[in-house]
């Protein structure tokens, strides 16, 4: 009975071990798919995220959309008031956008002041709202530092992937349209398209264009 219990106690203290680094080795996974700084995804994460999406959607033929977006004057923004502050501005802005997009959407940290958002289920129209619809719920959330409100503004390219398109080839996409934003002014939000539709800025943006995409996010996280 004695040496029973010894062998029972042994199987439960081995399994304790086996669980416990096998929840360590789970965190130590996902902090390797992560930024250090946001939280967010990195570049190994969003690999990882755009092929189980663009798989999924290729299954389904359902559309899905890559948008890459770049803050505005971050470079000032840095110069102006350091890099620390600089720093809690991406936390800033990484913080609205979980906040504003679906569950089922991933966003990444790109590199520098760059993030990337995949949209899955999102035509190009679609995604083009979302990514006004969060410009508009940035300008509602200041940055404070010091008790100052600081404004962060982002520029954004989208594009839809096609059948069978790589993530380099969709990024090259939607940085293209990126560039197209920026040529624009601040605060704009382009797509790369055959039809060549012109940039949309913040302030000619309509209330209806983006409403549903709110509504069906706020039912999303309901």
């Amino acid at each position: 009975q004695h040496e029973l219990q010894q062998a029972q106690r042994a199987v439960a203290e081995h399994e304790a071990r086996t669980q416990r680094l096998e929840g360590e080795l789970t965190a130590l996974s996902s902090r390797l798919n992560e930024d250090y700084l946001t939280q967010l995804l990195n570049r190994r994460g969003l690999a990882r995220a755009f092929q189980q999406e663009a798989s999924r959607a290729d299954r389904g033929e359902e559309p899905m959309c890559l948008a890459i977006l770049d803050i505005d004057n971050f470079k000032h923004l840095n110069d102006r008031l350091g890099h620390a502050a600089g720093d809690q501005a991406l936390v800033h802005l990484s913080r609205v956008l979980r906040e504003s997009i679906r569950p089922s959407d991933s966003i990444a940290r790109w590199g520098g002041e760059e993030f990337v958002i995949l949209l899955p289920e999102t035509n190009l129209d679609g995604a083009l709202k979302t990514m006004v619809r969060v410009q508009r719920a940035l300008t509602r959330r200041y940055y404070l530092h010091n008790h100052e409100r600081v404004l962060i503004t982002f520029s954004a390219g989208v594009a839809q992937r096609r059948t069978g398109e790589t993530q380099d080839e969709a990024i090259t996409r939607a940085d293209r349209a990126l560039y197209k934003a920026k040529a624009a002014g601040r605060n704009c939000v382009a797509g790369d398209d055959e039809a060549n539709t012109p940039p949309v800025s913040l302030s000619s943006a309509s209330n209806d264009e983006v409403h549903t995409h709110e509504k069906r996010v706020r039912e999303t996280n309901a």
